[in-house]
């Protein structure tokens, strides 16, 4: 059956964007696949990000600057990073251990690595976009502007750029008077910024998803909507159950996102993984003077402001705030403070016209000790493939994922190195 050739049932736990562009690659590939999740695909935490299809993300949030930063962060007034206190006393041991990662060495490691799977998704994504015919949804380059209100703040990037530089990310430093001719909706209280020059962006991260699923469905891969409450393997392979019935496969993918972690420990894995929440709001386009609204949003890319820990980003036609992240219990009550603060501070950079939703969105990233995804065999069990742990970045980092995941799978010769994925990385 690991013979590349061999076509095999199989089965993807989870309908995020990682999720669902594993199913494309591997129903590409003729197996059979069908892909289950408890809600319509891409509707959970794929759905709420900032549509930026990164090259760039390679520096991962525990680095050596997040050390310096500490002090400060655990007054937990900072709006780009939140914490419940008594979450953090519960999850001790996994907080030491991702701040045992803040080191030079492991951030180097982690920006190659991370770059050699965001350039490998982001090509793949540009085929499939065409593919699918959404070329209307992707803006190309220059799709992520990262904006600084004081030099400060800019000084304190220079570590960031830097490693950018090392692992070959090619980015513009825009001087003040330059960023509002980029973005002429935006307030003059910019002090500089760095546009990311081959960073694309999508108008609607939900209709790309929707778009990679009619393209799965389209050569044969089945969708069910079930919420999967047990796996086993036996002689004749993996059996899923659900309320209703029992699926049966040769092999099954978890890639169910801040989930898969409680679904591995069914079967005896302990994933080191906590939760980056995050919230966003949407915006109507901003009046004009004789008060009727704008036909489209008040900027051309997604932007974030890095004192204000919140992006800004165009979404057909309205304008998404997202919050920073908040570190709390998975299923814990939403909590709005953060994005409301968000909003508030997002209103001096831009002007908003009226709120779309009753309340904020919210959903959950998860997070791994060191920062990488999962991808590749599970330690123990023959015909298990993990496929998660892609915190706020997995819609830049799913395609590629999924061309990596299905290298493994067929057994032949994986399109980058997938040592650093690896989940035996871990003792689990």
């Amino acid at each position: 059956m690991g013979q590349y050739g061999m076509k095999k049932s199989i089965i993807i736990i989870g309908g995020g964007i990682v999720g669902v562009a594993a199913a494309l690659k591997l129903q590409l590939d003729g197996h059979k696949v069908r892909l289950i999740d408890r809600g319509p695909p891409g509707r959970e935490t794929s759905y709420g990000n900032a549509g930026v299809l990164s090259e760039s993300s390679v520096v991962v949030l525990n680095n050596p600057r997040l050390i310096k930063a500490l002090p400060k962060l655990l007054l937990n007034r900072s709006n780009g990073v939140r914490y419940n206190p008594w979450f953090v006393l519960r999850r001790l041991g996994w907080f030491i251990r991702f701040l045992a990662h803040c080191r030079p060495a492991h951030g180097r490691h982690a920006a190659l690595s991370l770059r050699g799977l965001l350039q490998l998704s982001l090509d793949q994504h540009k085929k499939w976009i065409k593919a699918a015919g959404v070329d209307h949804l992707l803006r190309h380059g220059g799709g992520w502007f990262k904006l600084f209100r004081s030099a400060k703040a800019f000084k304190n990037y220079a570590a960031e750029m830097d490693m950018m530089r090392a692992v070959g990310v090619k980015f513009t430093v825009v001087e003040r008077e330059q960023i509002r001719q980029i973005e002429p909706g935006l307030a003059p209280i910019y002090y500089k910024g760095v546009l990311m020059d081959e960073t694309c962006a999508v108008s609607s991260p939900a209709d790309l998803t929707d778009a990679y699923l009619g393209m799965f469905q389209a050569a044969g891969g089945v969708v069910e909507c079930a919420v999967v409450s047990g796996l086993a393997r036996d002689d004749d392979g993996w059996q899923v159950r659900s309320a209703e019935q029992v699926f049966r496969c040769d092999d099954v993918v978890l890639a169910a996102g801040a989930w898969s972690a409680e679904i591995a420990g069914w079967l005896g894995y302990d994933i080191p993984m906590a939760w980056e929440r995050g919230y966003h709001l949407h915006f109507a386009p901003a009046p004009t003077s004789n008060g009727t609204p704008e036909s489209t949003p008040a900027l051309g890319r997604p932007v974030l402001d890095v004192e204000g820990g919140f992006v800004v980003a165009p979404m057909r036609p309205h304008l998404r705030v997202t919050s920073g992240v908040e570190l709390t219990d998975r299923d814990a009550p939403p909590n709005f403070q953060q994005i409301n603060k968000s909003v508030a501070l997002a209103g001096e950079a831009v002007t908003l016209g009226a709120q779309i939703e009753d309340k904020p969105w919210m959903g959950r990233r998860p997070t791994l000790v060191d920062s990488l995804p999962m991808i590749g065999a599970a330690p123990r069990h023959h015909g298990l493939w993990f496929n998660f742990g892609h915190h706020h970045i997995g819609l830049s980092m799913a395609p590629g994922s999924a061309l990596l995941l299905s290298a493994l799978i067929n057994d032949t010769p994986p399109p980058l190195d997938p040592a650093p994925f690896r989940a035996s990385r871990f003792a689990i």
